[in-house]
């Protein structure tokens, strides 16, 4: 048998296009939601547990893959009965790799996938997100909301700026920011399946990678004003290597978008993107400073 994304019933129930191998005839069946939550870890994380509770308490179904080092998958299997633990591809694969494995061995029960680092965190608004898109109708393939940055004790630093228009987001590329965040993120299935695995080449950047190839493929995008997501800033996580991402982020975005950085283009998405989230910058000022996000990566939240 081989299956297809075919429809969204108003009722939220999907409609999958079933072939049969033997015969090649098609009939259309309803197949209930469930989302893929994948979580690559090393198992050491002190912030796993917030993290495992945060997709526990999902109000969709949802399949629970935890991909981490062979030698602590019986750790976790005992530690977190509901979720399917599984060996990831090695240390040289890295993060992305082990979202890899976990997305060729997770079967055929799912039809939305997301990915939430060890240390980040679902919101509670994620499950209210969910639920109302896959309840319309046509509901676009790929979805983002607001994302909160907390630091290592959970406190509130500010929330992501971000671009709500998804046809400014090739210009703003190419301008050197990235408008949105992976965590709290939607993809629908078939839209995995075509873009394929990420790109282990990156260190930083194949979430980024992974979302503008769908962007760049023609696929649509919603943004939800919701708070869907939470990432942590701490000192010593990748993510504070900001020479890297920017050099990750820029062969990206030149790649993908190559006619998207004219200088009037850029001009006018990134006036439009600092006005739109002024009240976002003023609302981090008074919690760290004038200082950009980029200092705050590297500095593992708030400056000393």
């Amino acid at each position: 048998m081989r299956s297809r994304f075919h429809g969204l019933r108003s009722d939220g129930i999907i409609l999958t296009t079933i072939t049969s191998s033997h015969t090649g005839n098609s009939v259309a069946v309803s197949v209930q939601q469930r989302l893929l939550v994948v979580t690559p870890t090393l198992g050491v994380s002190s912030y796993l547990d917030e993290t495992v509770r945060c997709v526990t308490s999902l109000k969709i179904p949802f399949l629970h893959v935890l991909s981490c080092p062979k030698a602590v998958v019986p750790d976790l299997r005992q530690r977190f009965p509901h979720a399917t633990v599984i060996a990831d591809a090695g240390q040289e694969a890295g993060l992305y790799g082990a979202i890899n494995v976990a997305l060729q061995t997770a079967g055929e029960d799912w039809q939305w996938f997301t990915y939430i680092n060890d240390d980040d965190e679902l919101a509670p608004g994620f499950s209210e997100m969910a639920r109302a898109h896959f309840a319309r109708a046509n509901p676009e393939p790929v979805v983002y909301g607001n994302v909160r940055v907390i630091d290592e004790n959970g406190d509130t630093i500010s929330f992501l700026t971000t671009e709500n228009a998804p046809r400014f987001i090739p210009a703003l590329l190419r301008a050197g920011i990235s408008p949105l965040n992976q965590q709290g993120m939607l993809f629908r299935r078939d839209v995995v399946e075509s873009l394929g695995e990420f790109n282990t080449k990156y260190r930083i950047c194949a979430d980024l990678d992974f979302w503008a190839r769908a962007l760049a493929a023609g696929y649509r995008f919603r943004y939800y004003p919701v708070e869907v997501g939470r990432f942590r800033v701490r000192r010593g996580q990748i993510s504070g290597d900001v020479g890297l991402t920017t050099r990750e982020q820029e062969e990206i975005a030149c790649r993908l978008f190559p006619k998207a950085g004219g200088g009037f283009a850029k001009f006018t998405a990134k006036l439009r993107y600092r006005l739109r989230n002024l009240p976002r910058y003023l609302a981090r000022s008074r919690t760290v400073g004038w200082i950009s996000s980029n200092r705050i990566l590297a500095e593992g939240g708030r400056p000393a």
